[in-house]
């Protein structure tokens, strides 16, 4: 009976040795931050259709997401294609550049307006910005 319970006692002990050990273990991982960390999630902006203008493929209130970049023009290359006359071929491109979008005019004949300002180069966009590319008005949301 005397060899039963000692090897009672030392079973107890190393359990309560592993539990001190695995609650160390979780406490170190707290303090360094060792738990794996959630994904950042890219806050993502798009347009939205004010005003369609001479481009009957835009709905007004539809939304066009902007990704990583955008090309706008008439070409059939663009990821947006307006047919609008006063569009160029290669009119404006929008991107991301770290957590900034940009507006980039490619040189178009009519040019772009942001905000009822025309855009020289490169601006950057944010929330509730207006931009006029032909007759089409866009409203920046996110």
């Amino acid at each position: 009976m005397t060899i039963i319970s000692s090897i009672m006692k030392y079973a107890i002990i190393a359990v309560i040795y592993l539990i001190i050990i695995f609650a160390l273990r979780i406490m170190y991982k707290d303090i360094k931050g060792g738990a794996k960390k959630k994904p950042v999630i890219k806050k993502t902006m798009g347009l939205e259709v004010i005003e369609r203008g001479e481009n009957f493929n835009l709905r007004v209130g539809a939304v066009i997401p902007l990704n990583d970049e955008l090309s706008v023009g008439r070409k059939a290359d663009n990821l947006l294609i307006l047919g609008d006359k006063y569009v160029s071929s290669q009119h404006v491109r929008i991107y991301r550049k770290n957590t900034d979008y940009i507006l980039q005019d490619l040189g178009s004949t009519n040019g772009t307006l942001m905000n009822n300002k025309k855009v020289k180069d490169r601006v950057v966009i944010k929330k509730g910005d207006e931009i006029k590319i032909g007759t089409s008005i866009f409203k920046v949301i996110g």
